[in-house]
């Protein structure tokens, strides 16, 4: 049964993150930390919530700064993501810090209020503990966090429950700008064309990044970028998921922030500091808090044209922080048939994915 909360992550600001929370599917479980992305609020994994028991997997979806229930980001924040110049490089990596110091306060705290089930070994394959998941936008919070375990603000007790709980950081469907990246010079979005009216922009890419795109399997298999990002219309053979929600659904899910729109851009330098170091950094990821850790990039292919550089690029980045060897750093699953909103238009499949990457993950 779904239920909400919230989770006090700084006590002098009383800044507080909202959740939902599916609840405990049995006595010993697994746990996704899900945070969503631009636009789109954290109900958008409701569909999940429902198939917790099924999958014995508990659902624990946040809403980040300034989405319901969550503590707006205050003047000088908001100041940090819409002002680029304004600003100094320090300043944005000290928000982007900030972000994700947040997230992670936010785990050690549901582990020990809910005492979420830890990593243990069960008739020889490991059982129980979390996942943080960060969907489209919200991959650039996950990374923050990942990045800042080794943070002064962050306690020695916490980074040993991130080790005794921390299984898999699971990146759901990042595109370029998420891992600190412009986008393809050659690609044609609705947030960055000057011809569409800026009132009009956040409306279409909620649109268009719920279609679904068919691709040639030649394009895709040659990494022909260009084929790729010339695909600029929505197949008409399923409809966009935008339009299987009812009116209070979308009222409830869809809710542009300007923010949003600046983040990644604003943002880009951290952002790509914290992707590099999250992802490839060998001492990081061998440290106390990561060492059980794995890190999978996970995407549909039908999705938006824009994942598809972004899965080459990881990929790319994989094999070079490996030296030659591929799957060291990052693993890859690409979910067939499944768009941008996977986790709503096929919660099954969604599941499954979860649960195959919970039983793949290894110490």
């Amino acid at each position: 049964m779904l239920t909400t909360g919230e989770i006090t992550v700084d006590q002098a600001s009383n800044t507080v993150l909202s959740f939902i929370d599916s609840g405990s599917p049995s006595e010993s479980y697994e746990t996704i930390i899900l945070v969503h992305g631009n636009s789109f609020s954290n109900a958008v994994f409701k569909r999940l919530v429902s198939r917790s028991k099924e999958y014995n997997i508990r659902i624990m979806a946040l809403n980040r700064r300034g989405y319901a229930g969550s503590t707006p980001y205050n003047p000088y924040e908001k100041s940090v993501i819409a002002n680029e110049q304004l600003h100094s490089d320090e300043d944005k990596r000290q928000f982007f810090e900030q972000r994700g110091i947040e997230i992670l306060r936010f785990i050690d705290q549901v582990i020990q209020r809910f005492d979420l089930p830890p990593i243990s070994n069960f008739e020889g394959r490991r059982v129980g503990g979390t996942a943080l998941l960060g969907w489209s936008l919200g991959i650039a919070f996950t990374l923050a966090a990942i990045a800042n375990v080794d943070s002064d603000s962050i306690s020695d007790e916490t980074r040993k429950r991130l080790n005794a709980h921390l299984r898999a950081h699971i990146l759901l469907e990042p595109a370029v700008i998420t891992i600190g990246l412009n986008l393809p010079k050659d690609f044609w979005a609705p947030t960055h064309d000057p011809l569409i009216p800026a009132s009009a922009r956040a409306s279409l890419f909620t649109h268009l990044i719920t279609c679904y795109y068919d691709y040639d399997k030649e394009t895709i298999s040659a990494r022909d970028q260009a084929g790729i990002l010339s695909t600029v219309a929505p197949s008409p053979s399923r409809i966009p998921s935008m339009y299987t929600l009812t009116d209070e659904e979308r009222t409830e899910i869809v809710t542009p922030l300007p923010q949003d729109m600046h983040f990644s851009h604003v943002l880009q330098e951290p952002l790509r500091e914290c992707y590099l170091k999250a992802c490839f950094d060998e001492k990081l990821r061998s440290s106390l808090a990561l060492k059980n850790m794995t890190v999978w990039h996970v995407s549909g292919d039908r999705s938006y044209p824009f994942i598809w550089p972004a899965y080459w690029l990881v990929q790319e980045d994989d094999r070079k922080a490996g030296q030659g060897e591929s799957g060291r750093f990052v693993r890859f699953k690409l979910v067939e048939g499944c768009n941008h909103f996977m986790h709503w238009d096929e919660p099954d499949k969604t599941m499954s994915t979860f649960k195959d990457i919970f039983n793949s993950s290894y110490t």
